[in-house]
């Protein structure tokens, strides 16, 4: 067996520390610059217009959504998606102004909407624009954390067990831990800053934007706030180099569908103080959030065939799962609705969807399946893209495989 060397390329001690060979990874560069090449491609010449419109809104909101989720908030995508509002038609959040002016106690829940507030109008801001490298340093990172973190402090006053943010400033104090883990000293974290900065601007990769990242939220430089500046920082510095021009994916959405295993890698890396574990699972994320703009076009491209069809809205509301899922057997079709129609119903509405040709009946042994009879551009990317990955990721989500 070869010797795994390590290859970590940081000199100041608490980072060299870390174990790093990229060369271990299985997602490679050319890879993901290729998918998201063909994402490119696949837009121009097969997504509708109100699609790209759709899957870019979605993007913004589902985004910031998660970013804020990255700790334990409460704020429901309701509640996220009024809040949205007032920044999608350009005003202030001015509740928490009225009930500080009326003496009122703030709750964990203004907390939680002023920051998605915060986090969705930075986030759509620095989304419209595309860093140049020549401007990315200490100061950059320290803005995001400022305008993500501005007037969250106030709640100490309000709320027991609350971490202060001192917002745009590097962290003070040796006191915080992640777990177990105990990041880098205080003292040290402009030059580490600055050492991962001037790593990457000298190779400025896919990969090595997740080794920033990875490495970034190991020094811990804020007292609050670490994660959501690394998912925000990592989006911008995708686009720097050249992906996601459209803004069509996320990885901090895939990071909230996959909150377990997230926080496994990220606390296995700190732990054992080695970046190869979580670093290829944020390429991963880069890879399924580009499938999963995909998967969400299919998806919107299946519903509006079923609106479209003949079926009364009645059939329609039977089918819905079969939006999903690109084929479903009898019994786990009938579990998802039975709740709702009886079982001789569910046949009827069966028998007229394959009368009407709307969806395909399949028969293997004493099994029959079912999906809608409509072949689409983004079955086959997402065919090709699954074969091309499924030896290089340790996890295929259900929802992306049976797509």
């Amino acid at each position: 067996m070869d010797k795994i060397t390590n290859k970590n390329p940081f000199k100041i001690d608490f980072l060299s520390k870390f174990f790093l060979n990229s060369e271990l990874f299985l997602l490679k560069e050319s890879e993901i610059r290729n998918l998201d090449n063909e994402l490119n491609l696949f837009e121009q010449v097969n997504l509708d217009p109100d699609v790209e419109k759709r899957l870019i809104s979605k993007n913004e909101l589902l985004a910031s959504f998660a970013i804020s989720k990255a700790e334990n908030s409460d704020l429901t995508l309701e509640e996220a998606e009024n809040v949205y509002k007032l920044i999608v038609e350009n005003k202030e959040l001015d509740f928490i102004n009225e009930k500080i002016a009326q003496k009122k106690k703030l709750t964990q829940k203004d907390l939680d909407k002023l920051e998605f507030f915060n986090i969705a109008k930075t986030f759509k801001i620095l989304n419209s624009q595309k860093l140049d490298l020549a401007d990315f340093n200490a100061n950059y990172i320290k803005k995001i954390h400022f305008e993500i973190t501005k007037g969250l402090d106030i709640f100490s006053k309000h709320l027991s067990d609350f971490t202060v943010y001192k917002s745009g400033a590097w962290r003070d104090n040796d006191k915080i831990r992640v777990g177990e883990y105990q990041p880098a000293d205080f003292i040290i974290i402009p030059n580490a800053v600055e050492e991962i900065i001037t790593w990457f601007k000298k190779d400025a990769s896919v990969t090595n934007v997740a080794i920033l990242h990875n490495t970034l939220y190991a020094i811990h430089p804020f007292n609050n706030g670490n994660k959501r500046v690394c998912r925000i920082l990592e989006h911008i510095l995708l686009k720097s180099i050249g992906l996601n021009n459209k803004n069509l994916y996320s990885t901090s959405y895939y990071y909230h569908q996959e909150k377990a295993r997230y926080y496994k890698y990220l606390l296995g890396s700190l732990e054992r103080k080695n970046l190869n574990i979580f670093t290829p699972f944020i390429l991963e994320a880069v890879v399924f959030s580009i499938l999963d703009t995909v998967k969400t076009s299919l998806e919107i491209k299946r519903y509006n065939f079923l609106q479209n069809s003949s079926l009364n809205k009645e059939i329609q509301k039977t089918l819905k799962p079969l939006i999903k899922k690109q084929e479903l057997q009898f019994k786990n079709f009938y579990n998802k609705v039975k709740k709702k129609i009886s079982r001789q119903t569910f046949v009827n509405h069966l028998d007229r969807a394959v009368e009407g040709n709307i969806i395909t009946k399949r028969i293997v042994g004493k099994t029959t399946y079912y999906k809608l009879n409509l072949k689409t551009e983004e079955s086959i990317f997402l065919d090709k893209w699954l074969k091309e990955i499924q030896d290089k990721v340790s996890y295929i989500n259900d929802d992306l495989r049976l797509v």
